[in-house]
């Protein structure tokens, strides 16, 4: 992935990346209660969304190979000639799997981005609200 750019303006931040020769925006949109806004954290939001989009066409594109795949199997498997233990059967069954294998993958990694994302906000959010316990407790 590739970052292009990004902007950051009084109520919202956006990230734009590269990701398979496609462009990506994220958005963070900054909350009406928030006391100081912050362009680091709205433009870190926005490049950890624009990041779970990208990974989520990834994922998409792999479905794809994923089901071509599956088909031709499915329809080598159909012939009364065809042996699963022939080493060639062995490494389409190897590249099936492969290919399975990477989707999964990708499907668990848009996961943890999400709960990182997740767990980013709210552990700020604690966080503030502890430096803004601290300052009361120091007057």
């Amino acid at each position: 992935m590739e970052f292009l750019k990004s902007e950051y303006n009084s109520d919202k931040a956006y990230v734009w990346i590269r990701h398979l020769e496609r462009t990506f925006r994220g958005a963070a949109y900054i909350h009406p209660q928030e006391e100081n806004p912050s362009e680091f954290v709205g433009c870190e939001i926005a490049e950890r969304r624009a990041v779970i989009k990208a990974l989520k066409y990834e994922r998409i594109l792999a479905k794809k190979d994923l089901k071509k795949y599956q088909d031709f199997v499915k329809a080598c498997e159909c012939y009364k000639n065809w042996n699963k233990e022939d080493p060639s059967a062995k490494i389409v069954y190897r590249q099936l799997n492969r290919k399975l294998k990477r989707v999964n993958d990708l499907t668990e990694e848009i996961k943890n981005c999400e709960d990182l994302l997740k767990r980013y906000i709210v552990t700020r959010e604690v966080l503030k609200k502890k430096l803004k316990e601290k300052k009361e407790e120091s007057k």
